[in-house]
């Protein structure tokens, strides 16, 4: 199997699952690059890596006791520190759902907020490997390069689908909006 990374980050389904799906090798070019292209799509539309992963961000404080963390689900918080000053763990509270919460209100300040996270998913839900897994197959035939939508024979009449248009499921909609997090990536 090949390590397939878009954007440093593994595929959001087995490559093993599409190939069977597709009745293709699991080393086949056309179905990585719809499997990557599927999952990066799926990323940028939710706005959120999916994947299990830390990160430290320099974020704005709000002058408010709560902030919200523009990844969700939230693992751990592994440091804090807002406008110069280290919050110790028993210094402020945090949400899987991407918030941390203070005692007192921080200050009013841009870019005065540096928290260490983890978080994402260890083990990818099954309704995001399956909108995944049915966006790049309907990307694979055009990558794969059988661009063909019709085929007649005797007089011999072809069409092509030479764009990589491909349109969204009722499945791939609810998912994009159960998994989209504020905030920017």
């Amino acid at each position: 199997m090949t390590d397939q990374q878009y954007e440093g980050m593994t595929p959001l389904a087995p490559p093993a699952t599409l190939a069977a799906k597709l009745g293709t090798d699991e080393s086949d070019a056309g179905m990585l690059l719809a499997l990557d292209l599927a999952s990066a799509r799926f990323r940028g539309q939710t706005r959120n890596p999916i994947s299990l992963s830390s990160d430290t961000l320099t974020l704005d404080a709000h002058g408010s006791r709560a902030l919200l963390l523009p990844f969700a689900p939230v693992v751990s918080v592994e440091s804090l520190t807002i406008g110069g000053v280290t919050y110790a763990a028993d210094g402020f509270e945090w949400s899987g759902a991407g918030m941390i919460r203070l005692e007192m209100p921080m200050p009013d300040m841009w870019r005065a907020v540096v928290v260490s996270f983890t978080h994402g998913y260890s083990q990818i839900p099954q309704d995001v490997q399956e909108a995944v897994l049915d966006q790049a197959t309907a990307m694979y035939p055009t990558l794969s390069g059988n661009a063909y939508t019709s085929y007649t024979t005797g007089t011999e009449s072809r069409s092509f689908n030479t764009q990589l248009q491909v349109g969204y499921s009722a499945q791939w909609s609810a998912c994009v909006q159960k998994y989209r997090v504020t905030g920017s990536w």
